[in-house]
């Protein structure tokens, strides 16, 4: 009876190791699809204007969330739909939800309300930096400076 009993409780301390294990190689793995999501998608709500947007916007942000699908953290399932209420909001798509500029307004603050969350989430407080241009640098093709 006590061999059962250390079986199972070593049995469930393992268990316990390999759960608690899982979800930070699950935010890593989410972290490498979520924050150039989100690097694309700001360039997309930077777009969006209450007083009007073009319908094709909607497109470009719903490709720009595809990568978001499948993933399990709130950070990205919160991200992946209330962007796509914006675009339905942008292309008039909800029936049940009629695009007015004042939801229009208020789904894009939140979209980039969760844009910061989401870049937060994965450890990262603002948008990355783009590489420096080496050529205004003075930076040759070869590397060398002067050229």
């Amino acid at each position: 009876m006590q061999h059962r009993t250390r079986s199972l409780v070593l049995t469930l301390a393992a268990a316990s190791v390999c759960l608690t294990a899982t979800p930070a190689a699950a935010t890593a793995a989410e972290c490498s699809a979520i924050l150039p999501v989100a690097d694309r998608l700001e360039t997309q709500l930077d777009q969006v204007s209450p007083s009007g947007t073009a319908p094709y916007l909607a497109g470009r942000i719903r490709s720009a969330l595809s990568p978001l699908y499948g993933l399990t953290s709130a950070a990205a399932v919160d991200l992946r739909i209330r962007s796509d209420m914006l675009a339905a909001q942008i292309d008039n798509s909800d029936p049940y939800r009629p695009a007015r500029p004042d939801l229009l307004s208020g789904d894009l603050a939140k979209a980039r309300q969760l844009v910061a969350a989401a870049r937060h989430y994965c450890g990262s407080t603002s948008p990355r930096e783009p590489a420096p241009n080496r050529y205004a640098l003075g930076v040759g093709p070869d590397g060398v400076r002067g050229r």
